[in-house]
């Protein structure tokens, strides 16, 4: 008899940095709405697993901005000369039409043969969980070149009572673009079960002195901030594609789950102004 254990894994050593931030609001579909059976009927026994009921007036009358279609036009919107490896999605809401996998989509889109995935069901940790697994994934690919997509939408087919997350306020998406870096990579910190009065002493802990930091609804400390817009998830990551474009030395971005109490905070090295989308 003997005692058989897998391998040690690797040591994954892989830090990237932002090459270009973008983000974009998107506005509602322009087409009026076309009744889909095969639709309806998909949202309406989904909504009732949840104890909620689908409201048809109130689909037709929505955004309806699927997440393909919304990570389609930013990789379009993206200056991609070289292929991607890394793909991940990050978002609190659902898909407003879930019948096209947008990992799979991108798969094909973007050059390179990317691995891609989604990481959802975090609120505003979402997007902080996927930054840290493709700097961790990245050790296994020389020269990685991952593309992060933040995407937050507004079509909530049924009423929203109670939300545990933010809700959104426009149909928003945010790309970026990672490059390999050294020591000068992202850094990602996530601590569980911090109430968000106790977060301002780690925020001091955690993010450095000379930074810029941008804070998530319900985030004080005693240090400037800057306020993120009511974009749900993806407004701390609005915001730091558009104050990127305008600070060379470095910035956090930081956000807080109200449900699980987790404390999220991505340290940035300062850019090179000419390097800076």
């Amino acid at each position: 008899m003997f005692l058989s254990i897998a391998p040690a894994p690797p040591i994954r050593t892989g830090r990237l940095r932002p090459a270009q931030v973008i983000a974009r609001r998107f506005g509602p579909v322009p087409e009026p709405y076309r009744p889909d059976p095969l639709l309806e009927e998909y949202l309406s026994d989904m909504t009732a697993s949840y104890g909620r009921r689908f409201d048809r007036d109130r689909h037709a009358a929505a955004s309806r901005n699927s997440f393909t279609e919304m990570a389609d036009r930013l990789v379009r919107d993206l200056d991609l000369a070289v292929p991607v490896d890394l793909i991940a999605i990050a978002h609190s809401t659902p898909d407003g039409d879930p019948r096209r996998v947008t990992a799979c989509y991108l798969n094909e889109l973007v050059h390179g043969d990317p691995l891609a995935f989604a990481v959802s069901d975090q609120g505003p940790a979402a997007a902080f969980t996927a930054l840290r697994l493709l700097g961790t994934y990245s050790g296994d690919f020389p020269g990685c070149r991952a593309l992060l997509l933040i995407l937050e939408q507004t079509t909530m087919s049924y009423e929203v009572v109670g939300s545990r997350f933010p809700v959104p306020g426009h149909d928003i998406g945010v790309a970026v673009l990672l490059e390999p870096a050294g020591s000068d990579g992202a850094t990602v910190h996530q601590r569980p079960d911090v109430p968000a009065e106790a977060a301002g002493t780690l925020l001091d802990e955690l993010v450095p002195a000379d930074a810029v930091l941008i804070a998530g609804p319900g985030l004080t400390t005693d240090r400037p901030v800057v306020s993120a817009p009511d974009l749900g998830a993806a407004g701390v990551w609005a915001e730091f594609a558009r104050c990127r474009a305008d600070t060379a030395g470095p910035i956090a971005v930081a956000d807080h789950d109200p449900v699980s109490g987790t404390l999220c905070v991505a340290v940035f090295a300062g850019s090179d102004p000419e390097a800076r989308s």
